[in-house]
């Protein structure tokens, strides 16, 4: 049994929600960020900027008029009617799912992966019916549309209102251009035509009856443009609803034309510079975000049509607040709106609530509606248009039918399966202006019950927008409940009487007003303006930014991706002397202007192509930050840099924190709702849901400043080396020295752990090192991998006073370091850590592979794996029952299940691979994908390059083999020598540059062999069952070295080992430096000291179990490396262990 264990070095921040009054620092050296409003992109906005700027210079409130977060957003699971009483049921009253396409889908997909969401999402197939099958009811029955060209051909023949549409699609690209102009036309005519280009727009309608006759917009159009804006076609802008069809006529000439390559398309022309520009930029943009998600991800949502969560799209909000509970910097502040924005006479910002609190602001984030901030800026503020757009009010009504009042029925109630249907304005009889009807129960079908049967059918009901707009008086809901009813009995068929009987049939309204602004025509031009008055205002110029829908558009994406295009510009300019001014309208400039590279969007540049496919197993909750397998280009939006000033915010005065957002549910009933959901899950998302659930993982909740639970040392459930005795962290420190001067004591140096715990082993480092002046005259920077803000403070604390020994203070990346300053940095994923070949790299990971996720597989009697998932345990088949005892509902709980068929992780990770098979029928092995990836970027980091990335040998043409001699053959041997040559031309190159190497060390229990047997759980230093109290355990494995050894082997620096931890604390001289710690102590403390360090090196415990592995890299100048291959470079370096050993 192992007693001695350590944290997970991948933890996100603590996630104890704690809200409310919580006061912030008055600091006077701090800046304030007020966000107004606390919709979805208030929130991103709010979250971003805590994220990507330093606690300790800059403070956040958010100010939400409502009692509650999530604006529109606003999912709730009611209880049925009939049927069993713990039988419920999700509905919807704003958005109810999320597409992943798209630009601003996959900055969407980048807040859900930054928010551990990942392997909560109900992702919808494009091959469901319900991605297929869309409806609309005209003009008096329902219509299904086509999706297919099959069943457009179909459709032609049985559909009359598609048959009239034919001949104006047939005739569109003959239809003249607005843009049409002459090719004589002067410069100067050309300017001024492109400016007029830049200002003109017109109604949807209008473009659309322009090019393809009135039938498609009246009867198509508008029912789409009512299903998203529950707006008129008429009145609404198309270059803000939909300007790729304006794009499309301005590029191509024709709607159909840009579908044609530019080669073939006479009326094709190139966009003018400044617009080009910009294009490029946003292509630019997309291949960054897209490389940060990873290869993995994003493809996995290439044949996804919508997703949305188990509680519904209000748990995307819900992980914002409770994320920003746990930032100390920032503060929500709810049911208090901001009443007036006012500039006093020393010039500062000042923001009065309706409660009267007064708060100081140096910047203003403003997500609420433009009509309402236009009614609290300061009188001198002169902004146009703020009030221009109306905006829609929709009546939602929410009808669940238990399943039991459906099965009463002989034939479906729903007649038709789809998403649902649209209503054109051209269909007669609708006086009750319904919009559309989401047939809820087939959308997100998973968000039920997990028996399919037995699920209630959900419809949700929306009526208004564009038809009261003439209205003096909105309905009531009991008016908006009987209209719904009606429609549905009306268009489906359901008997109205089931559906009005409250007994069966849950009915829920809610009147949604102002709820979607519309963006009338011309409404790209007047953000134009406001972009341009806002620049220009002398109060608010570099302080007011505006985000949201009133603005760039009003789906969720947009508003987080406009949102976080914003926050990026505002970090820029507050870290990065980036513009002062940031309306958040720049993409409404006239002319366009592209955007300038930020500092993140430089670093993302260097690092580009750096980019490998993500083998990370998603948790339940996700990871909190970056995987460590995509190699997120971002790092500068995440690096944490703490400053000496950090103290005066310990110092200033704060009022109690509330209390602790309790979660509704404990962790064991989360995994087993996922599982009846989604079915068993790997041991590796169990694995990283229990330590890194945001709200009640082992590391996300230990240590932070809402719990005094501990994971480590003696309070803790287990203890590490370097808290056993101090010489472990001094004899590490003289290894590193030794090589360091071996090498020729470089003359930079940076130190990098991952995972430093409460930097215990750090400190004991800096301690020896601070006795060695001329190391400590060479180290530049400290660089930890850490997400724990609890266990980031204990860190600081220790690292300063560690440096201040030696004379060293800390500073941050941004400030001038000097003679005796070094820098501290914290990034949250080890890919994040930059390599650095300009410096000699120290790098240390201390029992950090042991807990990362891992997958374990088990080999059937028919040779194939199959993976040992966590599920449920099967029930009991036989209960006895005594005389006059009842029977106990039988409580579901977690155990291993092993999944009937080779999971794709199995056939990838260990059915060919060789290592694996002697194994027997029911013998089982664990792997880590993710720890060979942690694995291989510590090689890239010691070694001071990256790794090189062969690229797959060209396939010859032919499928057959061709004749020797031949002209095939002659041409597929030309083609395999260019390849190799272009290969060797690119390695050439890689190793060309120079490099200062490094050395590093791998410590951790395992050994030169892999495992079957070995996951388990520790408790208050005890070993548990690893399914007892999810979260509140700590779970860990063996470390498999052989397999890190492989991912080493890809890159260019050399390992050695591993060797027992014993051998080597004895080897460097465990004996003597204990010896010389116990001169002048009592004789109690001489015990104590010599125990401990017995302790380390115990051949029965400690001693044997641990394994170090060195892992150095070689220092080469310009075009040196180059010349040798790997085993010359071996050959010259110094011996890595300066003792002897035998391995």
């Amino acid at each position: 049994m192992l007693l001695s264990r350590t944290a997970s070095r991948l933890r996100p921040p603590s996630r104890s929600a704690r809200f409310a009054s919580r006061a912030l620092s008055q600091s006077t050296d701090k800046k304030r960020i007020a966000v107004l409003g606390g919709g979805i992109a208030g929130l991103t906005s709010a979250y971003r900027l805590a994220q990507q700027l330093p606690k300790d210079r800059y403070d956040i409130v958010l100010l939400e008029h409502q009692n509650r977060l999530g604006g529109w957003i606003h999912s709730e699971r009611i209880a049925l009617p009939s049927g069993p009483s713990k039988v419920t049921a999700l509905i919807e009253k704003g958005p109810r799912s999320i597409q992943p396409a798209g630009y601003s889908g996959l900055m969407m997909l980048q807040l859900v992966q930054s928010l551990g969401l990942l392997e909560r999402m109900l992702k919808v197939p494009k091959t469901t019916p319900s991605a297929q099958n869309r409806y609309l009811y005209y003009p008096d029955r329902l219509v299904k549309l086509p999706s297919s060209i099959p069943s457009l051909l179909s459709a032609l023949f049985t559909l009359p209102f598609l048959r009239a549409i034919i001949p104006g699609v047939l005739r569109e690209p003959r239809v003249p251009s607005r843009f049409l102009r002459p090719r004589s036309e002067s410069r100067s005519e050309k300017q001024r035509l492109q400016q007029r280009e830049w200002i003109e727009d017109e109604s949807v309608d209008s473009f659309v009856s322009r090019r393809f006759g009135k039938p498609l917009a009246e009867n198509l159009l508008s029912a789409v443009i009512h299903g998203i804006y529950a707006g008129d076609t008429r009145k609404l802008s198309v270059r803000a609803v939909l300007p790729f069809l304006w794009d499309a006529e301005r590029t191509h000439g024709s709607v159909l034309r840009s579908m044609l390559p530019a080669k073939r398309n006479k009326r094709h022309r190139a966009l003018p510079e400044p617009e080009a520009a910009v294009k490029a930029a946003k292509e630019e943009r997309l291949k960054q975000v897209e490389a940060q998600l990873g290869n993995e991800v994003v493809d996995s949502f290439k044949a996804i049509s919508v997703y949305s969560f188990p509680e519904g799209v209000q748990e995307l909000t819900q992980a914002l607040e409770s994320r920003l509970a746990e930032i100390e910097n920032v503060r929500v502040s709810k049911g208090d709106a901001v009443q007036s924005i006012v500039v006093d006479g020393s010039g500062r910002t000042i923001l009065r609530t309706e409660k009267g609190e007064t708060i100081e602001a140096d910047r203003i984030v403003s997500s609420i509606p433009s009509s309402r901030l236009a009614d609290i800026l300061p009188s001198p503020a002169q902004l146009p248009h703020l009030k221009h757009n109306p905006s829609a009010n929709v009546g939602v009504v929410n009808l669940v039918i238990p399943h039991e009042a459906a099965a009463s029925s002989s034939k479906p109630l729903v007649p038709v399966e789809g998403f649902g249907y649209l209503i054109p304005r051209t269909t007669p009889s609708n006086e009750d202006g319904i919009l559309g009807v989401v047939f809820d129960s087939d959308a997100i079908p998973d968000q039920d019950s997990a028996d399919a049967a037995a699920r209630p059918i959900k419809l949700t009901v929306m009526m208004g927008g564009s038809h009261w707009s003439a209205l003096e008086t909105l309905p009531s809901e009991n008016d908006i409940k009987t209209r719904a009813v009606k429609a549905v009995s009306r268009h489906l068929g359901i008997d109205r009487a089931l559906l009005a009987d409250a007994a069966k049939v849950s009915v829920t309204a809610t009147l949604q007003k102002e709820c979607i602004p519309w963006y009338l025509v011309g409404h790209p031009v007047r953000m134009s303006q406001l972009h341009k008055a806002l620049e220009a205002d002398e109060v608010l110029a570099s302080r007011l930014t505006l985000v949201g829908a009133s603005y760039t558009g009003v789906s969720l994406n947009d508003c987080v991706a406009y949102a976080t295009e914003a926050v990026e510009q505002i970090v820029d300019a507050e870290l990065h002397g980036g513009d002062r001014i940031v309306t958040g309208l720049r993409s409404f400039a006239i002319p366009p202007v592209a955007p300038s590279r930020t500092a993140a969007s430089i670093d993302a540049k260097a690092r580009k192509g750096d980019t490998r496919p993500n083998t990370q197993p998603q948790g339940l909750m996700g990871p909190t930050t970056a995987a460590p397998t995509q190699f997120s280009p971002a790092r500068a939006i995440h690096t944490r840099a703490f400053s000496t000033t950090r103290a005066s915010r310990n110092t200033s005065p704060s009022t109690p924190a509330s209390a602790p957002v309790k979660p509704t549910k404990n962790l064991t009933e989360i995994l087993l709702d996922s599982i009846r959901a989604s079915g068993p899950m790997p041991v590796s998302t169990y694995m990283r849901t229990c330590l890194l659930d945001p709200m009640q993982g082992y590391y996300s909740s230990a240590n932070s400043p809402t719990t005094a639970r501990e994971v480590l040392g003696s309070r803790g459930d287990f203890i590490t080396s370097p808290e056993i005795s101090q010489v472990f962290g001094e004899l590490v420190a003289i290894f590193y020295l030794a090589r360091w001067q071996a090498v020729g004591a470089p003359a930079a140096t940076r130190i990098v752990e991952l995972g430093p715990g409460k930097g215990t082993l750090l400190t004991d480092m800096l301690r020896t090192f601070a006795t060695f002046a001329p190391f400590m005259a060479t180290l530049r920077r400290i660089q930890l991998v850490e997400t724990s803000d609890g266990l980031m403070e204990l860190q600081l604390s220790a690292i300063r006073d560690a440096l201040a020994v030696a004379g060293k203070r800390v500073v941050s990346a941004d400030e001038d370091a000097g003679a005796d300053g070094i820098v501290v940095e914290w990034f949250p994923a080890i890919d994040m850590v930059p390599v650095r070949p300009d410096e000699f790299t120290i790098l240390t990971a201390h029992e950090f592979f042991d807990a990362l996720p891992t997958h374990i597989f088990e080999k059937g009697h028919d040779g194939k794996f199959r993976e040992v998932l966590v599920g449920i345990k099967p029930r009991s088949a036989i209960t006895v029952l005594k005389p006059g005892q009842e029977v106990q509902e039988e409580r579901e709980e977690l155990g291993f299940v092993l999944s009937p068929t080779p999971t794709p992780w199995a056939q990838m990770l260990v059915q060919n691979n060789a290592r694996f098979a002697h194994l027997q029928p029911g013998q089982r092995v664990e792997v880590s994908p993710e720890a060979w990836a942690v694995a291989r970027r510590v090689g890239e980091l010691v070694a001071g390059r990256l790794a090189s990335v062969p690229s797959p040998a060209p396939q010859p043409p032919t499928a057959s083999a061709a004749v020797a001699g031949s002209a095939e053959a002659n041409a597929e041997a030309q083609l395999a020598a260019d390849h190799a040559e272009a290969e060797q031309q690119r390695e050439h190159t890689r190793l060309a540059h120079p490099t200062r190497g490094g050395i590093g060390l791998v410590i951790d229990y395992g050994a030169d062999t892999a495992f079957g047997a070995s996951f388990r759980a520790f408790r208050a230093h005890t070993l548990v069952n690893v399914f007892e109290s999810p979260g509140a355990v700590d779970l860990t494995v063996n470390v498999d070295f052989l397999h890190l050894k492989s991912a080493l082997h890809t890159t260019d620096a050399r390992y050695i080992g591993p060797i027992d931890q014993a051998d080597f604390l004895v080897g460097m001289g465990l004996q003597m430096r204990t010896e010389r710690l116990v001169q002048g102590k009592s004789e109690q403390d001489e015990k104590r000291i010599k125990d401990a360090a017995n302790r380390l090196v115990d051949e029965t415990g400690m001693g044997v179990q641990y394994k170090a592995l060195a892992v150095c890299g070689s220092a080469f100048g310009e075009g040196e490396a180059a010349k040798q291959d790997g085993a010359e470079r071996g050959e010259k370096d110094p011996d890595v262990y300066p003792f002897e050993f035998q391995q």
